[in-house]
């Protein structure tokens, strides 16, 4: 099939000489940012929870990279490629962006670690809607009943797309999914929506909004694996297993797995997480800046052992499940209130007159 070509390539490059050339040129661009992240965010209404919000200096892509590379690990370009979207973003510059990779990569949880210096990211789980003007289920626009309406410069996240990109048919031959698709249009063209609200109906404008469609297409990249296999015929030939998500989707993949064209040639950015190895989540639980282990020490103000090996049970635990290091940090947690609640028995029994 012939590549269907993005709108804006600026980022995307197989050149590795032009990708160091490009990194050259944002550091030298960024070279007056201070060093500990700059100067604190623009103030504006959302003064909620401001005193807690991380001090990044947001008028610089390499402070926001930094930031995301002392949460985020192994995933460099992505961070890149998130920062310049938030950068373009905070100077009026949208974008529509497509970001694949398998489960528990950390595809939405890039976006959960920049609401943290910019609130104004939504995340919306769109694997289940179903079309405009049928009954039941979630519709593509219920998430603008979640924004103000005199606030245009939304992020929105939306999660698990790929389970609406995946055909499906009514009984009248009909694409639902395809159906579906031709909804969000609207919103990536910068439309005017009607939005119910309790007091009734209300106009949101979505011309200042960013979109991300994640999604795992983990079908497609098995197909793909698959192709590549090598057959091993011949003497002394190995047979060579092709690995899903090893080779990156391209957007004419996307087509192929049931993405409307019309869609995909609108996107900005297509962008491929790579996948996590078991030794990944090994070094993430407790070794790197951002682990969950340590995140949780943090948050209950103690600190907490666990034996190697119970280590690598956990790491393999989650690696196994495809639920990513959220599954580590659920693990984890439930080791630790086990061990608090044992604590606070012990501290009880010993106070108890003889």
């Amino acid at each position: 099939m012939e590549e269907i070509p993005f709108y804006d390539d600026r980022y995307k490059t197989d050149d590795p000489d032009e990708e160091d050339a490009y990194d050259e040129e944002l550091i030298d661009d960024c070279l007056l940012v201070k060093e500990n992240g700059g100067g604190p965010m623009e103030e504006t209404e959302e003064t909620e929870n401001k005193e807690d919000r991380p001090c990044v200096d947001t008028s610089n892509p390499l402070a926001i990279y930094r930031f995301l590379l002392e949460r985020v690990y192994k995933q460099d370009r992505y961070c890149r490629d998130a920062s310049m979207i938030l950068y373009d973003h905070l100077r009026g510059i949208t974008s529509r962006n497509i970001v694949c990779g398998p489960a528990g990569c950390g595809k939405t949880y890039v976006w959960e670690c920049l609401k943290e210096i910019y609130p104004r990211i939504i995340t919306v789980d769109v694997a289940n809607l179903t079309k405009e003007g049928w009954s039941g289920g979630s519709k593509v626009n219920d998430f603008l009943e979640k924004v103000e309406v005199d606030v245009k410069d939304y992020i929105v996240v939306f999660d698990e797309f790929d389970k609406c990109a995946t055909p499906m048919y009514s009984r009248h031959d009909e694409n639902v999914s395809a159906s579906i698709q031709s909804e969000f249009l609207k919103l990536v063209e910068g439309k005017v929506i009607k939005s119910k609200r309790a007091f009734g109906n209300v106009t949101v404008d979505t011309s200042g909004m960013t979109f991300v469609f994640c999604g795992s297409f983990a079908q497609k990249a098995e197909e793909i694996a698959e192709t590549a296999t090598s057959s091993g015929f011949g003497f002394e030939k190995e047979r060579k297993e092709g690995v899903a998500f090893e080779k990156e989707l391209t957007p004419s993949d996307l087509v192929d797995f049931g993405v409307i064209t019309e869609l995909v040639s609108r996107c900005t950015r297509l962008i491929n997480v790579r996948p996590l190895t078991l030794e990944d989540y090994t070094y993430l639980l407790a070794e790197h800046g951002g682990s969950p282990l340590k995140m949780l020490e943090k948050k209950y103000g103690m600190e907490f052992e666990i034996p190697d090996e119970k280590k690598k049970e956990i790491a393999r635990n989650a690696f196994e499940s495809g639920l990513g290091i959220r599954n580590v940090s659920a693990q984890i947690q439930r080791m630790m209130d086990d061990e608090i609640f044992a604590r606070f028995v012990k501290k009880e029994e010993h106070s108890e007159p003889l």
